[in-house]
């Protein structure tokens, strides 16, 4: 039978050539398919239209698959960390009402998917990606045509769109788990029966793609492009949005990684060697090339203020010049998910919950993630509950760097703060004492519970989002700084590498020809940030240190790019992390008092539950979103996921 019956024919026929760059302004331009494809700048133009925002008018870019662009989705309603346990919205609304208590609606989840005719706010990822998986299928198919191509364009164009293929691939199973693999451009009048591959088989296939996309442009010449460090050009060049050959490596061992993993995992311990080898060759690849990790003094370069660093290997630049955004939305974006009392009512906030600050350890490597874990370092002087941060006047405890860099918390300091942020309550004047932020008074501190019901910014955990701040009131910047999003960066390839090789060998394993063992790159990344070595008691076997991976994964790569969300996901742990008669979210709340042995910061510090509202539920479901039901109904062998509700 010939006839559209499912989800892909209708968006990829809808996404045929009339619909992309060129050729959707045919009849002004005068343009033919073989105009197009028979010349290079056209034929780029086409395909290289899929990194283009185009002023928020593509919907079909390669950025509406990155995180750090759907958080900025739907007027700030919903950001992915705060859909998990690692944080709480500051308004009451899509996180907390729809995510957390596994409620998605039709409309939210075809905003979500498809949506592309309602403004700039609308991200429809899975529209985007099945609109590339053709845009990268016709460039295969059709690149032969081109007349005036050179070989290294060939090669480079050839490798983007193989990368980019399994990239979309990934992404899609992911989010909505295993997807038919489409390989090859489909049209109208193609007999169509596509059913689902599982999540392993479409992972597998994704890296196969990603492999082809490596060995292209390393033909072509740019495993990266940019120069190596100390070269003219280096970090410079218009064409860092597109993935480099070191990038598809990357992107392989982390599709890899997914398959493996225990939500997808088919094969045992065979597929975790394969993801040990796979990260193998990347590190090799990215070390051959000079990437590295940052010094710790630059470290928050790979998060603003700069335009590309030595450390990221795949990202995004967003910038004011960027036109994702208007100039304020990105110059607030850290206003919206830090401080209060933003001038944009409908702004979620990114508000930490206790949860995922204990996950920051002691400056001597002792955990603070259960009650046990918190008193054995009370016991070795390494922690006290009445000073977690560390405050007190001469105290000789300390805390995981890594904390100041992502958690505003009472008594924070920067640049921009007069003293400190407060964000405790003084019985005495009865208040919650000011702070001066930029000359201009701010009020950080709440009655606890007293915004619960509100969609106001203010934190209901005691905690603000420090990571992609640069201290200052947005609406006091004269200039809004660069801020970046890492798809691939060092840290991350080495806690890939570290939790495959430990999977399949061991704390004290190799894979491939890589001679740092999976412990090697936990501790080099935490000698990044001055931490200690993992404390030997924790690195006796592959389950005991497989704990310390996990939460130094989650402290390493805290709030950014969606990692946490996945994570929880494919480790198969939300069912323990989200489900709050296991694991209720917590606050911090404080209040001065005198200076004494049991308080010696001048602080009482309580735990206290969040409301029952701001906590979450967890049901299996979750694990993938679902496709909407006007979507879903024109399906024939492919089997939608289980609706949330």
């Amino acid at each position: 039978m010939k006839k559209i019956k499912n989800i892909f024919l209708a968006i990829l026929a809808a996404a045929s050539l009339s619909s992309c760059h060129y050729l959707d302004v045919d009849p002004d331009l005068g343009l033919s398919d073989a105009d197009v494809f028979s010349s290079y700048k056209n034929f780029s133009s086409y395909f290289f239209y899929c990194y283009n925002n185009n002023y928020g008018k593509n919907k079909a870019c390669v950025n509406i698959s990155f995180p750090y662009y759907y958080d900025l989705n739907e007027d700030y309603h919903m950001t992915w960390v705060c859909t998990t346990d690692a944080a709480d919205a500051g308004q009451l609304g899509m996180c907390q009402r729809n995510f957390k208590n596994c409620n998605l609606p039709q409309d939210i989840i075809y905003r979500m998917t498809y949506q592309t005719n309602i403004g700039g706010d609308t991200k429809p990822v899975a529209y985007a990606m099945f609109h590339m998986i053709r845009q990268a299928n016709l460039t295969l198919e059709r690149i032969d045509e081109c007349q005036n191509i050179t070989q290294q364009q060939y090669d480079d164009l050839i490798g983007q769109c193989y990368t980019l293929r399994g990239y979309c691939h990934f992404v899609m199973a992911r989010l909505f788990g295993g997807m038919p693999y489409i390989d090859h451009t489909l049209s109208a009048g193609d007999e169509w029966d596509l059913p689902r591959e599982s999540s392993h088989s479409t992972f597998v296939k994704a890296a196969e793609d990603m492999y082809k996309g490596y060995e292209y442009l390393k033909k072509a010449g740019y495993m990266r492009r940019d120069a190596k460090p100390g070269q003219p050009g280096h970090l410079q060049g218009s064409t860092l949005i597109r993935p480099n050959g070191v990038a598809a490596l990357c992107l392989r061992a982390r599709a890899l990684l997914y398959a493996a993993s225990p939500l997808s995992n088919e094969l045992g311990q065979e597929d975790w060697e394969n993801a040990a080898n796979a990260c193998a060759e990347a590190l090799q690849a990215a070390e051959e090339q000079q990437y590295e990790l940052l010094p710790f003094e630059n470290y928050t370069d790979n998060y603003y203020n700069k335009e590309a660093t030595n450390e990221l290997i795949w990202f995004w630049l967003v910038s004011s010049g960027d036109g994702s955004y208007w100039k304020d939305n990105v110059r607030n974006y850290s206003g919206w998910f830090c401080y209060p009392q933003s001038h944009n009512a409908h702004a979620s906030g990114i508000c930490p919950t206790q949860n995922f600050v204990d996950k920051f350890e002691t400056a001597d490597g002792f955990p603070l993630n259960t009650p046990e874990d918190r008193a054995r370092a009370e016991a070795a002087g390494s922690y006290m509950e009445q000073d977690p941060y560390c405050l007190a006047p001469g105290t000789t405890r300390g805390r995981d760097p890594r904390l100041d860099i992502c958690v505003v918390h009472d008594g924070s300091t920067n640049e921009f703060v007069t003293g400190a942020i407060n964000i405790y309550y003084d019985p005495v004047s009865k208040s919650y004492p000011i702070t001066y932020l930029n000359g201009e008074q701010e009020t950080f501190g709440i009655e606890w519970g007293s915004h619960d019901t509100d969609q106001a910014n203010y934190s209901n955990t005691g905690y603000y989002f420090n990571k992609y701040w640069v201290g200052a009131r947005g609406d006091k910047q004269t200039t809004a700084p660069p801020k970046l999003e890492a798809l691939i960066r060092m840290a991350d390839l080495y806690l890939m590498y570290a939790e495959a090789v430990n999977e399949a060998y061991g704390p004290y394993g190799t894979a491939g020809t890589y001679e740092l063992t999976a412990l090697d790159c936990i501790n080099k990344i935490r000698a990044r940030v001055n931490m200690p070595p993992v404390r030997d008691e924790f690195t006796t076997d592959k389950d005991t240190f497989r704990e310390r991976i996990r939460n130094e994964r989650c402290v390493e790569l805290a709030y950014e790019s969606g990692h946490y969300y996945y994570d929880i996901r494919r480790w198969k742990i939300a069912p323990q992390t989200m489900n709050n008669a296991v694991n209720p979210l917590y606050g911090m709340y404080i209040e001065s008092c005198p200076v004494s042995e049991e308080h010696p910061a001048g602080r009482i510090y309580e735990r206290r539950q969040l409301a029952s509202n701001r906590q979450g539920i967890w049901k299996d479901c979750m694990y993938y979103l679902p496709f909407p039901d006007s979507e879903a109904q024109k399906l024939k062998n492919f089997v939608n996921n289980d609706p949330w509700q």
